[in-house]
């Protein structure tokens, strides 16, 4: 009798072009932001995926699978801060929300009706899963597409690096870098950034740390 084959793990990157992508620069941050408010209610999850994971710099699994309780009080108010849980026993990262993402969160798991253990950005088909790499590389490029940008040159992985690229070009703290991407090593953190493309906008930098 033949033996069962097992049910092989899928990575949820497969098929992606991941890495080796430019970061977003602050300028086009906002032309996106801006084409997908545009929408209205139409773009409320859009915008709410697009500025969520530019502001924690999560991992795709983890911006994926992020729930209504992860980032709604249980007075319906926004958190400013989230902790969020990661995979294979690694420590929980805490990031920031900004003013834009806050609210754009709490108008789209309005108007969706989502529930506390609901995922924030679900499935297209089963709403009881979160939403796929592979959905959320499509949307990326189509919002990259309408706002004039050369689709080639973003991925994925240009939303988790745009914040982290720019808090070091303008800060130079690679520590407070590394605790916000949730790299267990200094070193982790160095490669990562030089990975990164070189070219910056001292303009562009200087006007996305307004104080």
């Amino acid at each position: 009798m033949a033996k069962k084959r097992s049910a092989k793990w899928k990575a949820w990157n497969k098929g992606l072009v991941l890495g080796q992508k430019d970061a977003f620069t602050p300028d086009q941050v906002k032309r996106i932001r801006r084409m997908l408010a545009r929408r209205g209610g139409g773009g409320l999850r859009d915008l709410s995926l697009f500025s969520v994971a530019i502001d924690t710099m999560l991992q795709g699994p983890e911006l994926l699978s992020l729930t209504v309780k992860d980032v709604r009080r249980s007075d319906g108010r926004i958190r400013s801060v989230i902790e969020v849980t990661r995979r294979r026993q690694m420590p929980p990262v805490r990031c920031a929300l900004s003013k834009v993402s806050a609210s754009a969160l709490g108008k789209w798991i309005t108007a969706s009706g989502k529930k506390r253990t609901d995922y924030i950005f679900s499935g297209r088909r089963d709403r009881s899963r979160p939403m796929t790499g592979r959905q959320l590389s499509r949307l990326l490029t189509l919002w990259i597409s309408e706002t004039g940008l050369n689709p080639k040159k973003y991925g994925i992985e240009s939303l988790r690096r745009t914040k982290a690229f720019h808090i070091f070009n303008g800060t130079g703290d690679l520590e407070a870098v590394r605790m916000l991407l949730g790299h267990s090593k200094l070193e982790s953190t160095a490669r990562y950034l030089l990975r990164m493309p070189k070219r910056s906008d001292p303009i562009a930098i200087s006007q996305a740390f307004n104080i």
